[in-house]
């Protein structure tokens, strides 16, 4: 079983701005939307076994609030930055409405909901500053949903995937646009598809697989 989790609501998404790899914390209704999600995994019986995250607060914050609701906070945690969402380049920390005035309506639809369209790069240099531990050339100044599931795909592979074929179910708490990219993935999808997949905060997306890892179920636990 694979379960995708975005993290909750966190200021950046309650103040509209282009957050990627720029470090938010999660608001109160972030804090409840992730409690929310828990009592529901547990509701339905799920028992976890692994639990990956990114590098970034508010995935963090919302992996240890669900595992209190499903009273299984003993569980550790993989961390990966393979896991962080979508790098917006030079647009981070900016207000998306005032972006669209900039910039127009569909060059901003463009580099949000595209495949292969990046956003203008980042200048300054302060991925390296808070991610020193990481090789300087695996840090982007901006990416595409392409380059995005391009990143995540080793971390599936080596990680995720053989805990999967071993039985294991897996929880993966990330971001809206690195789970659209994991989504294409997972269900085999066209990127021209990429636009129209639809990642809500907080609700649980369950998957169930035969032998072949072949989609046998997909649920969101929303109720």
């Amino acid at each position: 079983m694979l379960i995708l989790l975005r993290h909750g609501q966190s200021s950046s998404n309650l103040n509209n701005l282009f957050t990627g790899w720029y470090d938010a914390k999660l608001t109160q209704e972030g804090k409840d939307q992730a409690y929310a999600a828990g009592r529901r995994l547990k509701a339905a019986g799920i028992h976890l076994d692994t639990v990956h995250t990114s590098l970034l607060s508010r995935a963090i914050q919302t992996t240890n609030i669900v595992l209190e609701a499903m009273d299984q906070l003993y569980l550790p945690l993989e961390k990966s930055w393979r896991l962080n969402g979508r790098h917006y380049g030079a647009l981070e920390g900016m207000n998306k409405d005032l972006v669209r005035k900039k910039f127009g309506p569909d060059q901003v639809h463009a580099w949000r909901r595209s495949y292969d369209v990046r956003p203008p790069e980042a200048t300054d240099n302060e991925l390296s500053d808070r991610y020193p531990f990481l090789d300087s050339t695996s840090l982007p100044q901006s990416e595409s949903l392409k380059d995005t599931q391009a990143r995540l795909l080793p971390y599936l592979e080596d990680r995720v995937i053989p805990q999967i074929k071993k039985g294991k179910n897996v929880l993966i708490v990330s971001h809206g646009n690195l789970l659209r990219a994991l989504t294409l993935v997972i269900e085999d999808l066209d990127p021209s598809q990429a636009s129209q997949i639809e990642i809500a905060n907080a609700l649980p997306i369950v998957y169930h697989f035969d032998q072949e890892l072949q989609i046998k179920s997909k649920e969101i636990l929303n109720g």
